[in-house]
């Protein structure tokens, strides 16, 4: 719709605040006919053909578009976000959980955030491999325990919550391995450059910003928590220690 009101693509007819607009579209992406072959492809592939600046407002990490969480109000997600093997993914990384409890500043971002990125990214890990649904995550006390607890009594496995640790990280680090493998670069973990250049008024009044700087900063405390050198990679003894290549 931007795209559109911006005069970057041909399409008079869809414009902001018009629902019979984007119910239109969404039947020509659904059929990809008309504007929808284009807007098929996501909002990257999208930008990067219709060009005039479009890259910088199209909401997504790594291809996948941003869920309903506004990362400048959120800086523990929107760090989850930036460095999540997947994309912009919040069912990957759950870090909008530390940023509402209320036992952080989710208007700043430090070592706190950063813990909070680490810890909901390992439990995502788990319960994704578990078959367990995200919605339970708050019924568990102690999660790593009571999960090896559920996991011993399923298979019979002498299963702790130290292992179900280590098991997360080497779930981690094996999509980040993947990710290497196809071509990932360091530039990859980040967000869209509006999020990172226009501050965003709160309907509190409160400004939230988020630069640049903020965001590197977690960054670099996220890949020195798991372990990764300054880009972003593993230490090929750390694989080693994990059963990864």
């Amino acid at each position: 719709m931007e795209c559109a009101e911006r005069g970057l693509i041909d399409a008079p007819w869809l414009r902001f605040g018009d629902a019979g607009a984007l119910m239109r579209a969404l039947a020509e992406i659904g059929a990809r006919e008309g504007l929808g072959a284009l807007l098929a492809e996501g909002s990257r592939r999208a930008a990067e053909q219709v060009g005039g600046g479009s890259a910088e407002f199209a909401p997504h990490v790594k291809g996948l578009e941003l869920p309903g969480y506004e990362p400048r109000t959120m800086h523990a997600m929107a760090l989850g976000l930036a460095v999540n093997s997947r994309g912009a993914d919040h069912n990957r990384s759950g870090a909008y959980e530390a940023d509402l409890s209320g036992d952080l500043d989710r208007f700043a971002g430090g070592d706190a955030q950063v813990a909070a990125a680490v810890e909901t990214e390992d439990r995502a890990a788990v319960m994704d491999s578990l078959i367990l649904c995200k919605f339970l995550r708050g019924v568990f006390r102690e999660p790593f325990g009571e999960w090896a607890a559920l996991l011993a009594a399923v298979t019979g496995w002498d299963a702790d919550g130290a292992e179900l640790r280590r098991t997360a990280r080497r779930i981690v680090l094996a999509k980040r391995v993947f990710n290497i493998r196809e071509g990932w670069r360091p530039s990859d973990d980040w967000l869209p450059e509006r999020l990172l250049s226009q501050p965003l008024e709160t309907s509190s009044g409160r400004v939230a910003a988020l630069t640049p700087e903020r965001l590197r900063a977690m960054i670099s405390g996220y890949y020195a928590a798991r372990g990764l050198d300054s880009g972003g990679r593993p230490a090929p003894a750390d694989l080693a220690g994990l059963g990864l290549r």
